[in-house]
């Protein structure tokens, strides 16, 4: 296997970063079809480097294209004992039994989310031993492909969708709250695996082609919660390491449109950053991740307060 290497000078010393191992995390149909392209390009490319791909998704899974795959779908043989005991589930499951019973009837179950992000919170709730598990399971296969001392996981999501926009955040709880990283992590070092780095794709461009006046909303408004929602974790120091979205348009004005056109480019900058980390990584330790460290965010990029509306 290939181990790509940079030399950081660090007050007149030198410091070889290595590659990490790259656990990819492809939530929802966007983020499969993402990490789908990434794969592509790392097996054209000899698998330079070690990478794990797991799939977690309401819809059906093609579980021959990924190492791992994790279906979530609330089939009406889950929701049953859900509505009958769903305070021992979560609060998102009490919540949705309570006062979303529409969104659970058993003619749409197994269906994915269906753009209502609740539906995926409550999945990975009923979920969350299967998807520690899957989590684990992950972790011990890329091992076997070392040697390297870090795990960095990959976030590939879309936020326009019901599965992607919630996951994308409820995943990051599995890296940073200590009961679940440690479920998750039995019998190694809690520290091996990084926090998360999230390719997230806001599909405005899409959401204003739907012909019907109800999705487009339900797309953007997905993508405004899920971005409130990161910048809420970020101030408390739960937030991704580093996040890159995609689908806005450039100064020309081209926009990307096609949902499997985007999903190829974020697969394709997802492995290009993958295969260049040590190159990103010694540029970042003296210039982003210094001032990230350094600063505390605040908040400040919401419109609000940056006109003062």
């Amino acid at each position: 296997m290939k181990e790509t290497v940079a030399s950081v000078p660090n007050e007149g010393r030198s410091t070889e970063i290595t590659s990490p191992g790259f656990l990819v995390l492809a939530l929802g149909g966007g983020g499969k079809a993402s990490a789908l392209s990434a794969k592509r390009q790392h097996q054209a490319a000899g698998e330079p480097f070690a990478m794990i791909t797991m799939a977690v998704d309401g819809d059906p899974v093609d579980f021959e294209a990924f190492d791992i795959a994790i279906h979530i779908a609330l089939t009406p043989e889950a929701i049953s004992p859900m509505a009958s005991n769903s305070q021992r589930y979560g609060p998102a499951c009490q919540t949705i039994v309570r006062h979303h019973p529409h969104l659970v009837e058993s003619e749409t179950l197994g269906n994915g989310a269906r753009t209502h992000r609740i539906i995926t919170q409550a999945a990975l709730e009923f979920f969350e031993q299967r998807i520690t598990e899957g989590l684990r399971s992950a972790v011990h296969a890329l091992l076997r492909q070392g040697p390297f001392t870090r795990i960095q996981p990959v976030i590939m999501a879309t936020l326009g969708g019901g599965t992607g926009s919630a996951a994308a955040v409820l995943l990051l709880d599995y890296f940073t709250n200590t009961n679940k990283r440690n479920q998750m992590m039995l019998g190694l070092p809690p520290d091996l695996v990084a926090k998360p780095t999230g390719f997230l794709i806001d599909a405005y461009a899409h959401a204003i082609q739907q012909h019907n006046a109800v999705t487009p909303d339900w797309i953007l408004s997905n993508i405004y919660a899920t971005r409130v929602e990161l910048a809420e974790y970020e101030k408390q120091g739960k937030g991704f390491l580093y996040a890159f979205h995609i689908g806005l348009g450039n100064k020309a004005g081209a926009v990307f449109s096609d949902i499997p056109e985007v999903c190829e480019a974020n697969g394709l900058q997802a492995w290009e950053w993958m295969a260049t980390y040590p190159r990103f990584k010694s540029l970042a330790i003296n210039g982003l991740d210094f001032h990230k460290e350094d600063g505390r965010y605040g908040g400040d990029d919401v419109p609000e307060t940056i006109f003062g509306i």
